[in-house]
């Protein structure tokens, strides 16, 4: 009989490393935000005023499910608020429930499970859900609401880099290929993957400035204006580089650093986190031409998916892109109170959230 037990504090997190990435090996999606790398990184970084609220549904000695939430309390207007949501939230671009096995009986439990905590809970806002999880089918009964969230573009693969550039448009062929002798006039042109480099962290260092230009030079601050977010994703580069899962692309003229793409690999997928460009060499399309030789290397690496991920960018469609949308799925305690706290937090609170989230994600780029 399967039932729930309950992780509450970073060490036994911590000791969960071998035996989550077992689980996540026998589910049939994933994606480098559901690791344990990820999530346990993030909670060390970003865990601070909340609560560890990780779930394991276990027969006897085997893993079928693990829900990775957390649990913190809000305020607004004299209301408390008290909500579950994913850990990563914000910073994930794919959130879910991890399942192995008897998908439906292990959704059941955690969220039975969850009724009876002794955290007062009014809200379950569980954001960035794939479109295909199977998460969706369980609760569009009994979720308070269902709506798509965010656009997530993605490039199927071909074999080679040049059938790839041949199923563009014309026009943006020409227009890559125009550039890029412009460039080759001008410049020294490189670009390499440090993913595995022993400049790992300086390369990384150059993609934090990259990024940071491109957006203060458009009066934001940027993804990297802090330096928490900063160690939290040199330590993420580290990790991922030692189990081959990082990519981490720069072009450089005249060994200058102009553009940079921050991203990972991980079963046979390539998803562009973040990316950077300095303004000064914005005439030259530097941000097209880094994607290009991204893509071509991919393709050379044998991924056959390119994930553009959150985001609804006009330029991620030149691109030969197909949509698919994260869900936001939202439950509520079955009481008046609840409900008007969910009404009140939707429409205020979640407007300051929104607001957040849209920035960060127009920062991705």
């Amino acid at each position: 009989m399967i039932q729930v037990t309950e992780i509450n504090n970073f060490r036994q997190f911590f000791q969960l490393r071998d035996i989550w990435n077992d689980v996540l090996d026998r589910c049939e999606d994933s994606n480098p935000f559901l690791t344990w790398e990820w999530l346990s990184t993030w909670w060390k970084h970003f865990g601070n005023n909340k609560k560890l609220l990780l779930l394991l549904a276990m027969e006897k000695d085997q893993i079928f499910g693990i829900a990775p939430l957390m649990y913190s309390v809000h305020t607004m207007f004299g209301l408390r608020r008290g909500k579950i949501e994913f850990i990563g939230t914000g910073d994930s671009d794919y959130n879910d429930f991890i399942l192995a096995g008897r998908d439906e009986q292990c959704l059941s439990l955690f969220f039975n499970y969850l009724d009876h905590i002794t955290e007062k809970w009014d809200c379950v806002d569980l954001i960035d859900v794939p479109e295909n999880s199977k998460t969706l089918l369980y609760l569009k009964k009994t979720a308070k609401t269902i709506k798509p969230l965010h656009k997530c573009p993605y490039a199927e693969l071909p074999e080679t880099p040049e059938k790839f550039l041949g199923s563009l448009k014309r026009k943006q062929r020409r227009e890559l290929q125009r550039t890029s002798r412009r460039l080759e006039e001008d410049f020294l042109v490189e670009f390499a993957d440090y993913s595995n480099s022993a400049r790992l962290r300086e390369e990384m260092i150059n993609f934090f400035e990259l990024h940071q230009k491109r957006w203060k030079s458009r009066g934001y601050n940027g993804a990297f204006g802090n330096q928490a977010a900063r160690n939290f994703h040199l330590e993420i580069a580290q990790i991922f580089s030692q189990k081959g899962w990082l990519g981490l692309f720069l072009l450089k003229l005249s060994r200058v650093p102009a553009a940079a793409l921050y991203g990972f690999k991980y079963r046979s997928k390539y998803y562009a986190y973040l990316s950077g460009f300095d303004p000064r060499y914005f005439p030259y399309s530097v941000g097209s031409l880094l994607f290009s030789y991204s893509i071509a290397e991919c393709i050379k690496q044998n991924l056959h998916f390119f994930d553009f991920m959150r985001g609804a960018e006009e330029y991620k469609d030149r691109w030969n892109t197909t949509p698919r949308w994260n869900k936001q799925i939202t439950l509520t305690k079955c009481n008046v109170i609840a409900n008007i706290q969910h009404w009140v937090f939707n429409e205020y609170w979640h407007q300051g959230n929104r607001l957040r989230y849209f920035l960060k994600f127009i920062l991705k780029k």
